[in-house]
This record gives structure tokens, sequence and C-alpha cells, in this order.
């Protein structure tokens, strides 16, 4: 086969009409070639590649002919095919793992580069080159440019791999400068590809490596490369070629920072390292500067290298966790050197660069958030670009955090000042909003993860609010962490102490009027750091009118941008919702008449917004019943109309869609609305004064949902609105639950159980025992629909989706139903013949392995149902078989009386123990307890995957020996662990884990023993 290929290259390529000089023919030929190269050399052919090198040399032209390329072009493909085959790792990473191919393609790059073949192909490469680049010289374009950008081509195929010693040399570097100074840009981009593989090689030596980074010289080499294309715009080839230079940078760069940084190598080598990397630094932030974000990005492995180096050594330590006065004190961390003045300088003008980096670009026209998808390439590429830049600048930050605060403060300032004295013609829009920007992520540098933040504000509540407000409070005020502070937040005094420099930073924000900025990206990044620092606008009371006028005026809810007007129907909601102001009491009026001039003007999904807005402001005016009750009925009241007028249109006509959305529409503005309401405790329900109101809209919900019942679109959005409702005002609206879910339970389809069932679980969670009617009522109906759907043969994806979701749904209702301690419904007279086919269903589930997630449900329903329907009067009775190590710290709390029990643990083991269903306890012998055993021990059991299904098992063990106490420990030492050829010593020691451990602890044991089970 080889010998009739090589024939047909012959008389083909080089003697014949090249298959008439098309391309993909002798691509197609050449990948064939790779391919019977893999399978033959070097053990059947091991000159295999001898003819195909010999024809990189071009045949000289005859008097009659041109050059014929096609055998050169022919054989540098079939070389590229070779080395992607063997070396490339983005083809090699798609394609299937095969130990065997990965074996057999080192075996390949090993003898090509022991045979001599590398030195062969790389000779004949270069030579090709050399010669190409004379014809070049002498003005022979064509078909000699084409050879030569193929041929660096496949030098970068072959550069990463072949011995160094090979593939650089005095004269193949002379060469490559040649080429990088010549005045075809894409053999340049190329040429800065292998000098960067040349960078990247892998000398074991460090001082070999140290010495080939020598003999490259890349700074002298990129340095007037950079200078010569510095400046140039709409012009992709140099753009790429400058990205490829800073690759070399980059690359030169991190070799040189793990050669310093490597403490195994002689400190003269190291310091030597060094001042090269520091030569390279000016270099490093000229591409940083690039406006082309495709080159700083290209330099980016060299600034996060060099980033990571400095933090290690001057990130200061964090503090140790504040302990008790009475407790020893830590030692404090040692501070970390001082920085040199020279990295201190190096980083200020890095932090310049990447801060002024940040900035829109000048040409570039800014579109509001949310507008994304529409957003063309290059403002995609500006937002990653942004993302790069703030990790670095988080990074310096963390480094020398005053050099941060010092180099932001100075341009923030710079800006406003600019504004306060020239107004918007002094100051560009893109230089104002990134002043703005700079101010809204400045405190994300202050921040630290939610445990530390949770930790500290335990720790110091007011040390906590001073930090969010703005405000710097002395550390000498730490407190215990077990002080009860209260309400710190409200009842700290800010102005004793002076603003820190984000405190600064926003009060010149608001000083400078800069919201009046004519341009909505400046506005809007205004209203963000209004929402995000609202904690500091709140202990300003001066400041929060003017916050609001703005972003209620055109400016905000009412600006001619549908994007901006969108975001900030969002940002107004935080506002009202966290902005607890006295100021805003005042405002409440005016602003709510603002909110229903802005509604009708843009999407109903973003207008949702300002209803929930609208519900914190009313629910501020608490202090005044009468003047809430006006404001709540002056914004509930157009509503209940408009959705009072949808449903007698659409009884008019019920084809009528616009009618459907109106009262959709409305639904979902009310339910909004009651969202701004808080949850409240049972006991003071009946007090609130908006009650009635709540009570009046409920009722005109479930009047339109009787008329407009057979829309899902309705019935989703009174679902939601019910919800809200029922949060707002609790157990008041528990006898209204029965009639609507009468009204809706028979309109769902399959798909909207799911939903259904999650609201149940809701309700059940906030009504408690108040569902019990209601969910009597519901259960039969509810378990017909379930396993009607679920017993339809599944014939396609949605199908199956569905099944899935309804199983997981009815599962987790089931679950939710046992821990709101309403297992009677299970048992009522109406429910109880259905009883017995629930229980087989999942104890079906129990042992299906292939599906581990209702598995795990059904687990965990039993362990809750041996407690509701098992406990026996003498377990009752008797003292626990736990002994104290048992019990968890909140277990002994409720047996002391010092704590509440929650869940199951509510209801006294006397009284469930006159609930229990006679004849429970052998279904839990004779069938739960077994499983919990010899399910596990199968072969199609995945043990690994199913941690949580294995606890499940072990909380189902441990509840059987709360329920039935003695017995059950009797029943599995003489009965059930004996029936499993356990020995009686490991039988002893498993039952006295589960009497002595903790739940958390024995279901450790409990796996360990399935685990030794199973063998």
């Amino acid at each position: 086969m080889y010998t009739a290929i090589m024939d047909l290259v012959q008389t083909e390529y080089v003697h014949g009409p090249c298959e008439g000089g098309q391309a993909f023919l002798r691509n197609k030929l050449a990948f064939t070639l790779a391919h019977l190269f893999l399978n033959v050399y070097p053990n059947t052919i091991p000159t295999f590649l001898h003819p195909l090198i010999a024809l990189l040399t071009p045949s000289d032209p005859s008097p009659s002919s041109s050059t014929n390329f096609h055998p050169t072009l022919l054989a540098l493909r079939v070389l590229t095919e070779i080395a992607q085959e063997v070396h490339d790792t983005t083809l090699r990473s798609a394609r299937k793992y095969s130990k065997d191919r990965q074996e057999r393609d080192g075996v390949v790059r090993d003898v090509i580069r022991s045979s001599g073949d590398e030195r062969l192909a790389v000779n004949g490469m270069l030579g090709l080159l050399e010669k190409g680049l004379d014809m070049l010289d002498r003005g022979g374009e064509g078909k000699w440019l084409e050879v030569v950008e193929a041929t660096l081509k496949t030098m970068v195929t072959w550069t990463p791999w072949v011995d160094l010693g090979v593939s650089l040399s005095p004269t193949s570097l002379a060469l490559y400068h040649r080429i990088l100074r010549s005045r075809h840009i894409s053999l340049r981009t190329a040429t800065a590809n292998i000098i960067r593989s040349f960078a990247a090689k892998g000398v074991q030596d460090p001082q070999a490596r140290l010495e080939v980074l020598k003999v490259l010289d890349i700074v002298s080499l990129v340095d007037p490369l950079e200078v010569e294309t510095r400046g140039v715009k709409d012009n992709e080839e140099v753009v790429a070629f400058r990205a490829a230079v800073g690759g070399v940078l980059a690359t030169f760069g991190t070799e040189l920072v793990a050669l310093s940084e490597n403490n195994e190598i002689p400190e003269p080598l190291r310091n030597e390292a060094e001042n090269m990397m520091n030569a390279a630094l000016p270099l490093l932030l000229r591409f940083l500067s690039d406006r082309q974000y495709e080159v700083p990005i290209s330099v980016a492995p060299f600034a996060s290298d060099l980033l990571k180096v400095y933090k290690r050594i001057y990130k200061p330590p964090l503090a140790p966790p504040p302990v008790k006065a009475s407790q020893p004190q830590p030692p404090a961390p040692s501070p970390p050197p001082p920085l040199t003045p020279q990295r201190r300088e190096f980083l200020a003008s890095m932090l310049d660069i990447l801060i002024r980096q940040l900035a829109w670009p000048e040409d570039a026209e800014w579109e509001a958030p949310g507008n994304e998808d529409d957003s063309d390439d290059e403002m995609a590429l500006f937002r990653t670009f942004r993302v790069h830049c703030r990790s670095y600048i988080e990074s310096i930050a963390q480094i020398e955090k005053a050099l941060h605060t010092e180099v932001v403060a100075r341009i923030v300032v710079a800006t406003l000042d600019a504004f306060q004295s020239g107004g918007p013609a002094a100051v560009p829009w893109q230089q104002a909003e990134l002043a703005l920007h700079l101010v809204y992520t400045f405190g994300e540098l202050s921040k630290t993860t939610k445990a530390a933040r949770d930790k500290t504000f335990r720790a110091n509540a007011n040390m906590s609010s001073a930090m969010s407000s703005g405000r710097t409070t002395p550390t000498g005020e730490m407190a215990d962490a077990d002080v009860n502070y209260g309400n710190a937040k409200d009842n700290f005094d800010y102005d004793q102490y002076p603003l820190s420099p984000l405190g600064e930073l926003l009060k010149r924000c608001m000083a400078s009027g800069i919201s009046t900025y004519p341009h909505a990206s400046v506005t809007l990044q205004y209203f963000e750091i209004s929402v995000r620092y609202v904690e500091f606008w709140r202990y300003k009371p001066e400041a929060v009118p003017p916050m609001f006028e703005a972003i209620l005026d055109a400016r905000g809810v009412h600006h001619s941008d549908e994007g901006v007007r969108r975001r900030c129907f969002y940002l107004f909601q935080k506002l009202c919702k966290d902005c607890r102001s006295p100021a805003v009491d005042a405002m409440v009026a005016p602003i709510l008449e603002s909110i229903k001039a802005t509604t009708g003007k843009t999407y109903a999904a973003d207008q949702l917004y300002l209803f929930e807005g609208a519900g914190f402001l009313v629910y501020f005016t608490k202090t005044d019943a009468g003047k809430q009750i006006s404001l709540l009925e002056a914004i509930a009241g157009p509503l209940m109309s408009g959705m009072a007028s949808g449903v007698e249109r659409y009884r008019a006509d019920p084809t009528d869609i616009q009618a459907v959305l109106q009262v959709h529409h409305h639904l979902l503005a009310l339910g909004h609305f009651a969202k701004g309401f808080p949850t409240v405790s049972d006991t003071q329900v009946e007090t609130l004064p908006y009650t009635p109101p709540f009570k009046q809209m409920t009722e005109a919900l479930l009047q339109a949902l009787d008329a407009v019942k057979s829309q899902r679109v309705v019935r989703d959005a009174a679902r939601f609105a019910f919800a809200q409702f029922v949060n707002a005002i609790g157990t008041t609206v528990a006898e209204l639950v029965p009639r609507f879910v009468s009204v809706v339970v028979t309109e769902y389809e399959p798909s909207e159980l799911v939903d259904f069932m999650l609201f149940l679980g809701l309700l059940m969670h906030r009504l408690k025992k108040n569902t019990f009617e209601t969910m009597d009522m519901l259960l039969l109906p509810l378990l017909s629909r379930i396993f009607a759907i679920l017993q339809q043969p599944i014939t396609g994806t949605d199908e199956a989706q569905t099944h899935a979701r309804l199983k997981d749904a009815y599962l987790t209702f089931f679950t939710a139903l046992m821990n709101a301690n309403l297992d009677g419904v299970f048992i009522t007279e109406r429910n109880k013949p259905e009883f017995e086919n629930v229980l087989t269903t999942l104890l079906g589930l129990t042992q299906d392995c292939s599906d581990p997630g209702s598995q795990r449900f059904a687990f965990g329903f039993f362990a809750r149902s041996v407690i509701a329907w098992g406990t026996s009067p003498e377990a009752a009775a008797q003292p626990s078989v736990f002994a104290d190590s048992a019990l968890s710290a909140m277990s002994k709390a409720v047996a002391n009386g010092s704590a509440a029990a929650t869940n199951q643990h509510s209801i006294a083991k006397e009284d469930r123990a006159k609930q229990a269903l006679p004849g429970y306890e052998n279904f839990i012998y004779q069938r739960l307890l077994p499983a919990c055993f010899e399910v596990p021990a199968r072969k199609e059991f995945n043990i690994r995957g199913s941690t949580l299904t294995l606890f499940e098992m072990a909380g189902l063990v441990r509840s059987t020996a709360q329920a039935r106490g003695q017995e059950a420990i009797d029943f599995l030492l003489s009965d059930l662990l004996p029936r499993l050829g356990c020995p009686p010593d490991i039988a002893n020691q498993f039952v006295n884990s589960l009497k002595t451990l903790q739940a958390k602890d024995f279901r450790k044991t409990y796996t360990e023993f399935v685990k030794a089970m199973r063998g």
C-alpha cells in the first residue's frame, strides 16, 4: 500500500497534473499518508518519511515550465498531520482516551527524535524557508508566499516536541529574526509562535533553561516589534501579530517567574532570572496598556504569575478569629515585609493602566444592561476584558490596599472635581462612568467570605455595621461573641467616627451632583451605587430625597431608553426594600404617584418590581395605620378593579386573549405588591391593620380564578399571588385554602402538578395544622392524578422528564406532609383505602436501585413514618434505649425544657403511641428494617454514589429503635442480623454503636457496616 501511494505521488504530483491543483484532494491524500505512517512506523517501514522529506526541496523550473510546488505542499501537509496526531493537545483531548494510542504516540515521537528523521525534516523545512525568503526578497510573491506560510505552520506544530538542539541554532534563530522583520504580517505571526515554543521548552536543567532564555533575548527582540506596531487600529493582522508577540513575552515572563521562585536552584541563578524578569516589566506594562483587548489578554499569564508571587510575599495575613476574654489570645500574625520602592512603583503603574483600561472605548455605543444578547462581538470582548482587569486590580489591592485606595481616590476625585467645576463638557461620559464604576466596585475589596462576614458580625455587630456604612470604628471595642446586641445597626451612632475611604468617596459622589450627568451610563451607575451602599444612605437622611427624586424622574424609571427603565425598576425595588430611612416616610405618597405614572410604558414583567417596591413603602408607614390603609387601597384598589374588568371581558368573550392577559397581569401585580409585606407570626396577624384589605384581595382573587380557571397563565398567577397573601397575613386566609384548591385542582395539566405540589408544600410550612382539612380533601384526587400519569407509557424525552419531575415532586410532597406533622392525612377515613397502595408504591421505590433519588426519598419517608405510626406504648413508657452520648445538644435541650422541639419531635412520644397504627410494627420488621440491609447488599446498588440514601437508611434504623425501644434492639440481635450471617460480636458492636452514637456518627458506622457486609 505504501509503495502504491508513493508511486501515485511520483506520477501524479511530481511528474503529473497534481490532481488539477485541487487542495482538498491533496489534503485528503496527506491525511491518508499520515495515518498509514502511524500504523507502520517505525517497525514496518522505518524510512517512511525519507521520500517525503526529499520533496521539501522544490525542483528547479525548466525553461518551458514554472516551479512545481505541489509535491512540497503535500509533504508539508503530511508532516503537519503527523505532528497534530502525535502531539497536538487539542486534537488529543477531543478524542476518546486510549492508553494504547497514548503509548503509540510517545513511541513515534521518540523514534522520530532518535532516528535522525527529525533533523532531516527540520533542516529540510529551514532550507525551504531560507530559499523562500530569498525568492520573496527578489519580488517573487505568489506560490512562494504560500509555501513559506505552509512551512512556518508546519514548524509551529513540530517545534514544541522536537529536540531543542535540532530546531534552535544560531542559523535558525537568525532566520527567524529575518522573518520577524519582513513585510508579511502572516509570516511574522507564525514565527512569533515558533519563538514562543522555544521559550516554553521544558528543559530540565534550570541553568540550561536560563541559557536558552538568554540566547533568545526576548526583551531585545520584542521591544522594537512592539514600538513598530503600537497604535495601529482596524488592522486585524497587526493586532493578531501584537497578540502573538505578547504571547512570547508572557511565556518568557512565566518561565522566569518560575525560575526565580524555585528554591531548589542556586540563589545566584534565581537572582539572575529575577533581574531578567524585571527587565521585561516595562514591556509588560506597554502591552497591558493596549486598547485592542486581544493584546493585553495575551500577556495575562505573565501578569497573573507575577501577582501571585507578590501576594504570597506581601499580602497581609488573615487576623485570627476572635476569642472570649477568658481565653488566651492567640499570637498576632507577623506583618509582611514592606514593598520595595521599585515594586511599589511598578504596581502603581500597573494599577493605573488597568483602571484606565476599564473605561468604555471612545468609539463604543453604550448599551443598557439586559441588551447583551444584541451586543456585537466587540462589546462582548470588552466585558470579558473588564473582568480580567478587575481580577488583577483586586490582586493588587490585596497586596497593597493603601496603594489601591490612593490610585482609585485620585482618579475618582479628579473626575468629580472636573465635573463640578466644568460640567459635563469637561468630563467625557466614559471617564465619568469609569469613576462611578470604581466607587461601585471599591467596596468589594473589603469583603471576605460569607462565613467570615458572619463570624465578624457575631463577634462585633457594631464593627460590621460600621464597615457597611462607610464608617471606621476602633478595633479596640471588639466584644465577646456571646453578647446580644439586639438591633445594633439601627442603634449605633456612626457620626462619632470618621468616614472610611469608601465613605469619603460616597460623600463626594453625593455632593458632586454627578447624578445629573446627561448620559444614561453615568446615572445608571449612580443608581447602582445607591443600592449597593444603601447602608451609608440610611444614616445620611439629607441624601435620601435627592436619590429617590433622581430614580423617579427622567433619569430613572421615566427614562426614554427602555433598557434603562427596566434596570431602574429593579433598582427602585431594591432601594425601597433596603433604605429604611425615616426620610422615606414623608415621600411615600409622591413616590407612589410617580409609580402610577410609570406603569403601562414597558414590559409587564419589569413593572412588577415597581409594585413590590410599593409594597415595601406602604409597609414602612406602619406607625400610621390610617395612612397605611389609605395608601394600600390606592395601590390595590385599581389593581382589583382592573382584574374585575378583565374578568367581565372574558365572560363576554372567552376567546379574548387580551382579557386573559389583563387578569394575569393584575394578579401578578397584586402578588408582588403583597411580596413587599414581611412574614409575621400568627400571634401578630390579628392585630395587623392591613389584614382585612388582604382578605378582600384574596376574595377578589378567588372570584377571578373561578371565572378564568381554564387558562393556565391565570392559574399560575393566582397560585403565586395566593402564596404571597399567605405569607403576608398567615392563618387568616387558612379558611380560604380549601376553596382555592377546589377551584384549581381539577384543571391542572400534568406539567402543572409539580408546581402545584410545591405550592402545597409552602402552604403546609406556613399554615401548619390549619391545612389538615385541605390536604385531607386533596390527597386522594391528587394521588389518582399522579399515579394515572405515572402509569402512562413513556414515548419520548418530554414524557420521561415529566415522569421524573412528577415522581420527585410527590415524594417531596409526602416528606413535607410528614415534616408538618400532617401524617394523619394518610389514614383518615377518606384516604385510608389508598394507604396500602401508597406504602406498596414507596416500598417498591426502596427496591429500585436504578433511581437513587427516589430511593432516598422513599427511605426518608419511611424513617418518619416509623415515628408517626409505629411508636409502641412500651417504648413511650420506658426509658430511652439511647445513652446520653447518643443525644445531640438540641435533643438534650428539648429534654430538659430549655428548647422547643421541632418537626416530628414536637409531638410527645406518649401521644405518638396513642395514634400508632395496629400492625404497622409487622410492616417495619418484615419489610422496612430488612430492606435497610438487603438493598445495599445488592450488586446493582451503587454504594459509592448513594451516600445520602445510606444516611436515610441509617435514619430508618435509628427511628425504629426510638419508636419500638428494646423490642427493636432484640429483633436486630436475635433475628435480623443473624439471618444476614452477621457474627454475634459484630452484631453487638453495631447495636452498641446504634445506642451510644449520635445520629451523624451512626450514619458513618452504618455505612462502614454495609460496606463490610458487601465484602
